[in-house]
């Protein structure tokens, strides 16, 4: 039989690369770039060119377990779902809704956040739910709020051919989203495009840059008020026009006077003149398109640095046409359509918000419910949810596609939560991984091209990924396993669906006349073909390559947000013990905690082990050589990887991956998070995972 090929999405980061997948004797055999894909155009990248292995891994799930006498032991689905739904209610009757919490991952499927959010936002009484887009872009999202009034990333990927400027800040894109930088590199070369790269690191992104302002890592709030204030006082701004559409310029203009290029020098360690440069380039720019990732939102100051990031897209008319605006991408295939949904503690369906009157009231009609069966006040944060496990406050947690037990920051604080948890449920698709090790229960379930179901893209595009093979053994997919475990609790009648395609049906319904808009969707519209881009009120309507084009912006006044943010230091600083700054991030071969590729022997193969990043000067004084065991301590713990010796660091600056955990090769004492700080930004409760005070020296043989 010939191969078959099927149209997919790709499962790994935002950026939303549309895929082929070959199929043979009911088995992926191999999968490819879609050609004429509006994001990638047929290029794939490291991650699901080599995916094919993750369908036939040994350590695939296919049995429900339940732990007894301490083991987990297989059990039929039907005491499963029965033991989870009972347990559930056992515990909210006993301590009440609050007791209860969902995490999941930012890869599941939109039909799957609103199912999640249904039941236990309307039917349990909680708003305890969060997924790992808290982890990733929680902060991006509030700078969109409290600057443009929506989370909403109003420019496309169109915009890339047509930009004379990139301004890429807090990221390795040439690493984590290769088919971007690809179009950015190529852009440069054919357009003559100017670069411009903040990161603390140089690395194959830096390498295209023209500027590239290596500044000391969380520095970035006093760098864009320094550019704002050259922009201010050489003329690069109308104020006029500006305030036609933005509010807020006195005040911008007053604290700019505050950062001139000597003093954010001074702050962010980058010379005046190249700060001065930047600024002018960004002033004389026609079209500016601005991309922004992790090393922003990773910050105890994270949602101030989107706000000042926005400030000068605002301040240049770099906004709403074509070349131009703001664009952040997503670390994971869904982060932005978990959002929209409502897959997080403070918000609603369709782009509401808990706190909002007017949103409850509109919600409680769509599902039939009270309205004050839902809470005004926003649930816990994921770092919440856990200070809630150790205080007894949260006794129940169901962690869906998500590792929290490696992703989180300071490990042994979040095992000892997790530990203490009277019922954990882990539905994933392998054992062991760090968190199913501690699970009460573990649930098999489908895994992409094994179920349907909708991802949004970072551009706003909604994309079916479509069942393409069965799961293996008795894993099902997870909206059947919410469902099944929803009317075991006895919500029967607000879970009569049958496929995905009836959870998408109902959610769509309340998108309706939201930025969001999906009205005009259907899975038969996606089935084999191209993502539309949101909103798409009607089943005629073509999408919305770009928002704002009329420079109305869904704010009191109209107008968006020119936001004066002071520089403020991260809340964790280096000293005599611990005189390090570490800075976590990706690498090519692997993704999150690796869950999916280390068991892809090809990419475990090129990166077996962690490793840490160290300037020259610094392995010199403390005679590291290349290759060398070295140990990372902070003030909550250890951990252990090899040296690499490089000036991509600053001195007195290391760096080290956050794939490796222990749950494969029992090295526990290689991930990054047994040493990176819990501390939050306050606004979006988002973790500072790009620094951690730690100290660090050469291993002593055993």
């Amino acid at each position: 039989m010939p191969i078959q090929w099927h149209k997919t999405t790709c499962p790994y980061c935002g950026f939303g690369c549309g895929l082929m997948a070959g199929v043979e004797n009911g088995k992926i055999i191999e999968i490819k770039g879609m050609p004429g894909h509006p994001a990638n155009d047929g290029m794939i990248c490291t991650l699901p060119a080599n995916s094919v292995p993750v369908f036939c891994a040994e350590d695939r799930l296919t049995k429900p377990m339940i732990r007894r006498d301490g083991k987990l032991s297989p059990v039929s689905w039907e005491e499963a779902i029965t033991h989870v739904a009972s347990r559930f209610q056992e515990i909210i009757e006993t301590h009440g809704p609050g007791a209860i919490a969902i995490h999941s991952g930012a890869t599941c499927t939109t039909e799957e956040y609103y199912l999640m959010n249904k039941l236990i936002k309307g039917c349990i009484g909680s708003n305890n739910i969060e997924s790992s887009t808290r982890l990733c872009m929680a902060s991006s999202a509030m700078g969109f709020m409290s600057t443009i009034g929506a989370d909403a990333p109003p420019a496309c990927y169109a915009d890339i051919e047509q930009a004379d400027l990139f301004f890429i800040a807090g990221n390795n894109m040439a690493i984590s989203v290769p088919a971007l930088f690809a179009r950015v590199a190529r852009s440069k070369r054919k357009n003559d495009a100017k670069v411009i790269v903040v990161d603390p690191r140089r690395s194959e992104t830096t390498g295209i840059a023209d500027i590239h302002l290596q500044i000391r890592p969380g520095t970035d709030v006093a760098l864009n008020n320094s550019i704002a204030h050259v922009l201010l006082k050489e003329g690069y701004v109308n104020e006029e026009k500006v305030a036609e559409y933005a509010s807020g310029i006195k005040d911008l203009k007053e604290l700019s006077e505050e950062y001139p290029p000597s003093r954010a020098s001074e702050i962010t360690g980058c010379p005046e003149q190249l700060i001065i440069d930047a600024a002018r380039m960004v002033g004389r720019s026609k079209a500016m398109l601005v991309f922004w990732f992790q090393g922003y939102n990773h910050s105890t100051q994270a949602v101030f640095k989107n706000n000042t990031l926005h400030n000068l897209w605002l301040l240049t008319n770099n906004f709403c046409k074509p070349g131009a605006g703001p664009l952040s991408i997503t670390g994971e295939c869904n982060a932005l359509g978990c959002r929209w949904v409502g897959g997080l503690s403070h918000l609603l369906p369709g782009m509401r918000m808990v706190a909002n009157p007017q949103h409850r009231q509109e919600v409680a009609d769509f599902w039939g419910i009270p309205t004050e069966k839902l809470h005004p006040v926003p649930g816990r944060s994921i770092m919440d949810i856990v200070s809630g496990l150790h205080s007894g406050d949260v006794r129940a947690l169901w962690v869906i596609a998500a590792n929290p037990a490696a992703s989180l920051p300071n490990t042994k604080w979040i095992l000892e939560g997790l530990s203490k948890a009277e019922m954990l449920v882990v539905q994933d698709i392998f054992h062991p991984t760090e968190t199913t090790k501690l699970a009460d229960v573990v649930l098999p379930a489908a895994q992409w091209c094994e179920k349907a179901g909708t991802f949004i893209s970072s551009e706003r595009r909604i994309e079916l990924a479509d069942k393409i093979i069965d799961p293996p053994g008795e894993a099902k997919p997870d909206c059947e396993i919410l469902w099944l475990v929803a009317r075991a609790m006895g919500f029967e009648k607000e879970f009569p669906y049958s496929s995905p395609e009836d959870v998408f049906g109902e959610f769509k319904q309340i998108t309706s006349g939201r930025i969001c808009d999906m009205n005009g969707v259907t899975y038969e519209r996606l089935r084999g073909n191209t993502g539309i881009q949101l909103p798409c009120p009607d089943v005629n309507h073509p999408g919305t390559p770009r928002l704002f084009t009329d420079r109305y912006f869904p704010r009191a006044d109209g107008r968006a947000a020119l936001l004066p943010r002071e520089y403020l230091p991260p809340k964790e600083t280096i000293n005599e013990i611990y005189p390090f700054v570490l800075i976590t991030g990706r690498q090519q071969w692997h993704f999150n905690t690796g869950v999916r590729t280390k068991r892809i022997p090809y990419l475990h193969q090129r990166a077996p082990d962690n490793f840490v990043e160290i300037h020259p000067h610094d392995a010199a004084q403390l005679r590291i050589q290349n290759g060398d065991e070295v140990e990372v301590s902070s003030s909550r713990g250890t951990t252990k990887g090899f040296a690499q010796i490089s000036g991509r660091v600053l001195q007195g600056n290391i760096f080290m991956p956050i794939h490796y955990g222990g749950a494969i090769n029992n090295k526990d004492a290689r991930l990054a998070n047994l040493v990176t700080n819990n501390i939050c930004d306050i606004h979006s409760k988002q973790p500072e995972y790009k620094f951690s005070a730690v100290n660090l020296k050469k291993s002593q043989p055993c």
